[in-house]
């Protein structure tokens, strides 16, 4: 995994102003947004206490729109991660041609929590597990 000069700076910022450890960044400029993963068991060092220290580190980046995911060493457990707080009532692992899909079954009413808005969060969350784990994602609804 190449980290940009920019994801670079942008982890050492997170870092200094939260404590947290950082595994990952992601900077989507199309979308005006950051993605940081952080190392298992410190996404409340991130967050801090009431959110606190998540919103000192929003006004110190300015207007990017800042997620924080935790890792996990489990590709399920990780795309839980990613889409939490949405809760999933399925989820499975398919294999076909060498390529992975997670697939993921939500709520019909929390398909926009999962998507985001404008599917930034969807797009993030795909890139990220491709990243990480190498498979797609594909989220279905269920009524």
């Amino acid at each position: 995994m190449k980290l940009s000069n920019d994801e670079m700076k942008c982890i050492s910022l997170f870092e200094s102003l939260t404590g947290a450890v950082v595994k990952d960044c992601i900077v989507m400029d199309e979308m005006n947004a950051i993605a940081f993963v952080v190392k298992e068991g410190e996404m409340g060092r991130a967050i801090g206490k009431g959110g606190s220290t998540i919103e000192r580190a929003r006004h110190n980046f300015g207007s990017k729109q800042l997620y924080v995911v935790e890792d996990a060493s489990d590709a399920k457990d990780f795309v839980v991660n990613l889409l939490r707080p949405v809760p999933i009532s399925n989820l499975n692992i398919q294999e076909k041609n060498n390529e992975k899909t997670a697939i993921v079954s939500v709520d019909s009413r929390d398909r926009g929590a999962a998507i985001g808005k404008g599917g930034e969060r969807i797009k993030m969350n795909r890139m990220l597990l491709m990243r990480h784990f190498g498979m797609d994602l594909r989220l279905v609804t269920k009524d």
